[in-house]
């Protein structure tokens, strides 16, 4: 006789803080709005649902209707609403307090507007450290989901973990469900009935008590993913699939977790290991492990190789090592947390708290960290979420701090007026990282470095298919959106920043720069002196470093008030023999765009002729001034004190998304180039000044 299977289905559904309009849009109509519809017509299934709070802000601004149709499931007790984060944070990565305040911000929401008090979470990207039992049950929740790959790390077979289990920190304690991976690659991949036969199959196989199976995905495979929409809704893959559930009520009954929870007890104690689903922890190895890593698991599984249970992958935070660009993202966020201990902090904490969204601080086969609106946005929080704390505390005139910033064993310099934020690494390179307009939210040099990743491989190798055609899961074979994307691969040396100096060999071009195979004199690393004052009228910073016959001397100057910073460079060939090159002061520029404006404006104005940054790449000869442009109202204009040249071109990475790989703008390259030309001790001036051109001051 087949045992009594209970089901558990719950439905992830979230965009990021900052994405399109246009794209969460479509999303709502190819999977959110066709799934409650098919609620609405098989009220046997019942479901568990979780909605990041920053996508109930744009579903009650654009489809408010939404709302009351998913009170309607709740109210008739189909949907079981699941709190989380607000802004679906990797809950580790945020504070303690952030925690609960976020739990708490969404919890509110739900009861409000549902009826129902959540007592389940939705473990953003199932990221699972061990201390989270503790802060999680301080903010009321009683239990949340990981993968069963998190169950196999301590040595559960696939077939065991069903039901839920209790773990505990502090003596504080959750319950832990299991999404099954085979459910999660087979629905809505496999055929209705090949589904229908594997739940019936662990039914029977089943030696426990009320056998439970769960299943916690995103809601956007359900006809948002590449091809799905065709599948899952207009060839009917859903209807049929509700059907059968429907159909097989008795032997198999769909039940929301928490329900289950009260019902049942758990299977025992347990303890988990930091872990998150499998696909994750391979992407956040780094590339060179990472390939390894997917070659010795796919040659483990053809061989049907027990020890495939151990093999495991890397680790969520490792995300903030692989990527600078994510880790300062961060600990921007915990400097600007630490400045609101001492109070509430109101619109500067919910800013923050917006800016904690995880989507751009992990990359794998979503885009994430690799799509510049989504940085921009979060960027665009930190910037807002520091001017509204420190305003909080009456900060006045230009500070300057030291200390390590960026948590990465180097002093950094931080200097900050009202109106510009300047974060200086002397340690690396004597660049800035933050270059930030603070009036107008706007972080000026959020631009990625172009890095090797696994999935380059099949590139380098000519292993590629074209985008899918056919239905078929993300997590497969690499994919191209366009041909010849193998030509496109540029691999940068150095993270990339402003105030980074090149001496290049007097051959060098811009398109053999822009590919870094220019021959270098110099180059923009090591560690600089550092010398940083402040007065009444503003601040100066003063880096030097030697090398090679080269004595570089740069400065930094921030006045007190005003939308500005003054570059004044002293290069000096310390050398006993004439020594010739090209000075290039390389500024990696995100051009200001207006909150919805086109990001893909970004313009170089000069001397009556326009230049698109993200198409051109050239070299304009004996400026005395330019202006960078993007869609926003204002822009940002460089005046030499003399002449220069000004290279430019497009900083474009190869990146991988749901639908293949293709080119990605990460920003642009715009540097200040003199010829070099001295004798033995002498020296060369050059000066210039950024400022904002805004018609409407």
């Amino acid at each position: 006789m087949t045992r009594r299977l209970f089901l558990g289905l719950v439905l992830h559904n979230h965009q990021p803080v900052g994405n399109y309009g246009f794209v969460i849009e479509q999303v709502y109509e190819q999977a959110y709005a066709p799934m409650l519809a098919a609620l609405e017509r098989h009220p046997g299934v019942r479901v568990a649902m979780h909605t990041s709070g920053c996508l109930f802000d744009w579903i009650e601004a654009h489809r408010p209707d939404y709302i009351g149709r998913l009170r309607g499931l709740c109210d008739r007790g189909q949907v079981e609403m699941m709190t989380g984060g607000y802004y679906e944070p990797i809950l580790p990565m945020i504070s303690d307090a952030a925690k609960r305040g976020q739990i708490a911000m969404l919890s509110e929401y739900i009861a409000a507007r549902f009826a129902q008090r959540p007592t389940g979470l939705w473990l953003t990207e199932r990221v699972w450290e061990p201390g989270l039992p503790a802060p999680l049950a301080r903010a009321g929740v009683g239990w949340t989901l990981v993968d069963d790959a998190h169950f196999r790390t301590v040595g559960v077979s696939e077939d065991e973990p069903d039901g839920y289990y209790v773990t505990e920190d502090q003596g504080e304690r959750v319950h832990l469900f299991a999404g099954s991976q085979r459910l999660r690659y087979a629905i809505p991949w496999a055929d209705v009935d090949e589904v229908l036969r594997e739940l019936r199959a662990i039914a029977a196989s089943s030696a426990r008590d009320a056998p439970y199976v769960l299943l916690g995905d995103d809601g956007e495979k359900f006809g948002a993913w590449p091809t799905t929409f065709a599948h899952v809704w207009e060839q009917g893959w859903i209807e049929r699939f509700f059907s059968a559930l429907e159909g097989a009520a008795d032997w198999l009954e769909t039940m929301p977790p928490g329900e289950y929870a009260r019902r049942f007890d758990a299977r025992g104690l347990i303890y988990l290991p930091a872990a998150s689903y499998e696909e994750m922890m391979e992407w956040a190895l780094p590339a060179d492990a990472s390939a390894a890593y997917h070659r010795t698991v796919a040659r483990l599984e053809h061989g049907h190789d027990d020890a495939r249970a151990f093999v495991r992958g890397g680790f969520w935070r490792s995300f903030l090592a692989k990527y600078p660009e994510a880790n300062a993202m961060h600990k921007r966020g915990v400097r600007i947390e630490a400045k609101l201990l001492a109070g509430d902090g109101g619109a500067a904490r919910d800013a923050l708290w917006a800016a904690q969204c995880n989507c751009p601080y992990w990359h794998g086969v979503f885009g994430g960290l690799y799509l510049r609106h989504i940085r921009a946005a979060t960027n665009a929080n930190l910037v807002r979420a520091e001017r509204l704390a420190d305003a909080l505390a009456a900060a006045s005139g230009v500070t300057v701090s030291e200390g390590d910033c960026d948590f990465d064993g180097e002093g950094e310099v931080l200097v900050q007026s009202g109106d510009i934020s300047l974060l200086i690494h002397p340690g690396v390179g004597g660049m800035v990282s933050e270059f930030d307009l603070r009036r107008r939210d706007w972080a000026l040099l959020d631009v990625l470095a172009r890095r090797r990743e696994a999935y380059h491989e099949a590139l380098l190798e000519g292993r590629e298919e074209g985008a899918p055609t056919e239905v078929a899961n993300i997590h497969g074979a690499v994919r191209v959106k366009e041909a010849g994307l193998a030509a496109g691969l540029i691999f940068d040396r150095y993270r990339r920043g402003g105030l980074q100096e090149w001496i290049a060999a007097p051959d060098a071009t811009v398109e053999a720069f822009a590919r870094g195979a220019a021959g270098m004199l110099w180059e923009p690393a090591g560690a600089w002196k550092l010398r940083a004052g402040r007065d009444d009228t503003g601040a100066t910073v003063t880096l030097e470093r030697e090398v090679d016959g080269w004595r570089v001397a740069k400065e930094l100057d921030v006045p007190a008030s005003g939308e500005s910073v003054g570059v004044r460079y002293a290069i000096t060939n310390t050398s006993e023999e004439p020594r010739s090159g090209s000075l290039i002061s390389e500024w990696n520029m995100a051009p200001p765009q207006a909150p919805e404006g086109d990001d893909r404006i970004a313009l170089l104005r000069a001397g009556g002729a326009e230049v698109a940054l993200r198409q051109e790449t050239g070299a304009i000869a004996d400026l005395r001034s330019f202006v960078i442009r993007g869609s926003a109202a204002y822009g940002l204009r460089c005046e030499l004190d003399e002449p220069c040249d000004v290279w430019h071109f497009p900083v474009d990475s190869i990146s991988s998304s749901e639908g293949g790989l293709e080119r990605v703008s990460q920003g642009a390259s715009v540097s200040v180039v003199r010829a070099v030309d001295l004798a033995p001790g002498a020296t060369l001036r050059i000066a210039f000044r950024w400022l904002v051109e805004d018609p409407a001051d």
